[in-house]
């Protein structure tokens, strides 16, 4: 069986448009693609995702074709999109017990605790928030691409 890692949408959208840690992004998934890691995310992530997008569109700092592309290049990279029992209500446990202002962060949080498996996101400031207790969320920022060659 191969490992599985919870993707949120932050991290998804640096493989689509380039951010500061993009690069770290792509390495990341070179190495789970090399390991056959399954990626899964709850299906928020696709609205967030496309709403990222979009607000960028918004502000007039992409087009609308180039947004609806790199949805197509975040779809493309197979993550498992899942709803599963329970993830709701305990989003907002977590919500509740980490502080937090919205459950988003913790739909992704609640996945990886279903699977005992990490989450990754490209959120820095969520990442501070809950890295002294949730030790299963990792930051990109965090992770260092190992020498191509």
């Amino acid at each position: 069986m191969s490992k599985i890692v919870v993707i949120d949408a932050s991290l998804a959208a640096m493989w689509a448009v380039p951010e500061t840690y993009s690069n770290h992004a792509f390495a990341l998934a070179r190495q789970w693609a090399q390991k056959h890691t399954h990626l899964i995310a709850p299906c928020l992530m696709l609205t967030e995702v496309t709403n990222a997008f979009y607000k960028r569109v918004a502000r007039r700092d992409m087009e609308l074709n180039t947004a609806i592309a790199a949805l197509h290049l975040v779809l493309e990279f197979g993550i498992e999109i899942r709803e599963e029992p329970g993830l709701h209500s305990r989003s907002m446990e977590l919500s509740h017990q980490l502080k937090r202002p919205t459950t988003y962060n913790c739909h992704y949080l609640a996945l990886a605790e279903n699977h005992n498996c990490e989450l990754w996101t490209g959120d820095q400031r969520f990442y501070n928030s809950v890295k002294e207790t949730m030790h299963q969320v990792k930051w990109i920022g965090n992770y260092i691409p190992p020498p191509r060659g």
